[in-house]
């Protein structure tokens, strides 16, 4: 949706809001030195390391490494969509959000005249099935059978279609166009759910866009109905019992993510309330990106037959391009004749928190799946496995778990993986110089110059020319670049919207932690500047040692200089030897 909302709308709105108010209203900060800290709320400690920067306007917890903006946080700390969290800052200084022509049609089609009348008939058709439960003692009864107490039902708006075709009442187009009814060929209509428990499916607002339809009959079919597509129903981007989810909870540690309705509901009756369920097609990958959103520890809770396994497979291949930093995907599969439903009801909630706390990784699910499907005792077959495994690891965008995965690899295989392997599997050869980690205190120049540079962008102004930089190996200085382009391209952008143009960069996490430190200075406006075009001139003589190296190696070669080259060479050891 972000390309609904004009970047520059975004940009000031960053520079205008104050970060610090924004979160000090949900999460008390206090003032230590220049910076605002708190105990995270996005994981349990006792001691602060959440910090808030009013001049850089971001947040940063130097402990589980969440970090983000103003915008990032109202998503993550209230579980708001995207266009939500701009829509809440616009209000909270009182501007109204700008929508350019295109925008996106999954957040328009629902704001339209037309849309209004049609959510309108969908909740009083939910009205209408809630009072028919209340009178209906077959369906109370079965709802008591099955362990759903009437506070459960009441949460998540349960309902109940009576027997007969023409029960529902209003506008006959209004409610074929939403799915309630149903026209015939010789244009007579009749309502398209009966005798079923019925499930309002909401979207994030609360509004009812959907229904499913359970039977109680167990001689009826289908086992679950559920509404066909509308102007403001799509199954691909809605998930079941996410608004209910997050009316239950303030901080969500893991998402269930489940088959059925009466899986949610049973759940939410026995204390978890962080399920979701699918609605009746496998879950795709925008709605696994939604759920890591609220939560980076997903569960998905299948079936152990076939089709479980089947439904679980779909889902770890749409996750996979999802795995980002601190993101968990695990896959519960109960014990044979149980869903979550049946299970949480026979042996509690307990067990069934101890089962999911030994839900398969993701990792191990890929690994047993593919090394079901041949064997791995000849070259042949360990070739085959890495030809299937390629094209699921290359999904993957965390190089630290694809590392992992790489080990696992090499420990299951009982082969060590050389460059010839990983270059068929799809891996990087790491160098050292890319493995290497920088000390969280030790200010290497480009550590340095980029910690600075997020601190005050117009300090490019005094970098001079590093392209030829680009040249050696140095750690960070690729990042160094990248970032003076970006600054060079919008020379005003301020240090919030600096960040936030790195946004699913492969390194924002490392930018966030850079930008979060702060280098001793006894006065900024003296020694800011001094200190960056220090850091700039430290960098300078790598370029010089690498040059030196590549000339050298090439005469050791026996390949001659070019005349420009010879005189580079012959300057660069006079240099050496002074």
């Amino acid at each position: 949706m972000a390309g609904s909302i004009p970047r520059s709308f975004i940009d000031d709105l960053l520079n205008r809001i104050d970060i610090v108010e924004i979160i000090d209203a949900r999460v008390p900060l206090k003032k230590k030195g220049r910076e605002y800290w708190a105990c995270c709320p996005f994981h349990n400690e006792k001691s602060p390391s959440f910090s808030v920067s009013q001049n850089k306007q971001f947040y940063h917890c130097f402990g589980c490494q969440q970090h983000g903006n103003a915008i990032s946080f109202l998503m993550d700390y209230d579980h708001m969509e995207f266009v939500e969290a701009i829509e809440t800052l616009a209000q909270h200084i009182g501007v109204e959000v700008p929508y350019e022509k295109g925008r996106h049609q999954a957040y328009s089609r629902k704001n339209t005249p037309h849309s209004e009348q049609l959510l309108q008939t969908l909740q009083q058709c939910s009205d209408f099935f809630m009072q028919q439960l209340r009178d209906n003692q077959t369906a109370i009864d079965y709802l008591k059978q099955r362990g759903i107490s009437g506070q459960t039902s009441q949460i998540f708006g349960i309902g109940y279609a009576p027997a007969g075709w023409n029960n529902l009442q209003g506008d006959v187009k209004l409610l074929v166009e939403s799915g309630m009814m149903i026209e015939n060929d010789q244009g007579k209509t009749y309502d398209r759910f009966r005798h079923r428990l019925m499930f309002p499916i909401r979207d994030r607002r609360g509004r009812t866009i959907a229904f499913g339809g359970r039977i109680i009959n167990p001689e009826d079919n289908p086992k679950y109905l559920n509404s066909p597509e509308s102007p403001v129903f799509h199954k691909g981007e809605e998930i079941y019992g996410l608004f209910e989810l997050k009316q239950a909870n303030s901080r969500i540690e893991q998402v269930f993510i489940t088959e059925g309705y009466m899986d949610v509901v049973a759940l939410a009756e026995h204390g978890v309330t962080t399920a979701v369920a699918t609605l009746g097609t496998a879950i795709n990958a925008g709605q696994i990106e939604k759920l890591f959103r609220l939560s980076k520890n997903l569960v998905f809770c299948f079936d152990a037959d076939q089709a479980g396994r089947k439904a679980a497979w779909r889902a770890l291949e749409n996750s996979l391009g999802a795995l980002k930093e601190g993101r968990i995907a695990r896959f519960l599969f109960l014990p044979d004749g149980h869903d979550p439903d049946t299970f949480i009801k026979q042996f509690g909630r307990d067990a069934f928190i101890d089962q999911a706390a030994q839900a398969t990784t993701l990792s191990k699910f890929l690994f047993d799946e593919l090394l079901a499907q041949g064997e791995i005792s000849s070259p042949e077959g360990r070739a085959q496995f890495l030809d299937k495994l390629r094209p699921y690891f290359n999904q993957i965008p965390l190089q630290s778990l694809k590392d992992q995965i790489l080990r696992d690899v090499e420990k299951r295989l009982s082969v060590e993986l050389d460059t010839r392997l990983l270059q068929v599997i799809g891996g990087n050869v790491m160098h050292e110089a890319q493995r290497s980690v920088i000390p969280e205190q030790h200010w290497t120049p480009a550590r340095l110059a980029i910690n600075l540079l997020l601190q005050r962008p117009s300090l490019a102004t005094h970098a001079g020319n590093l392209e030829e930089l680009a040249e050696t190996d140095v750690p960070g200085v690729d990042l160094l670049l990248q970032i003076l382009d970006r600054i060079h391209e919008e020379p005003d952008i301020s240090p919030q919207n600096l960040l936030s143009r790195f946004s699913g960069h492969q390194n924002e996490a490392h930018l966030y932690k850079i930008a979060a430190m702060t280098p001793l200075m006894k006065d900024e406006e003296q020694e800011i500047q001094p200190m960056f075009e220090d850091a700039i001139k430290r960098l300078r003589p790598h370029y010089t040692r690498s040059r030196f190296r590549k000339l050298q190696q090439k005469l050791l070669a026996g390949q001659p200089l070019q005349e420009q080259e010879l005189t580079e060479y012959r300057q660069l050891l006079r240099r050496d030897e002074k």
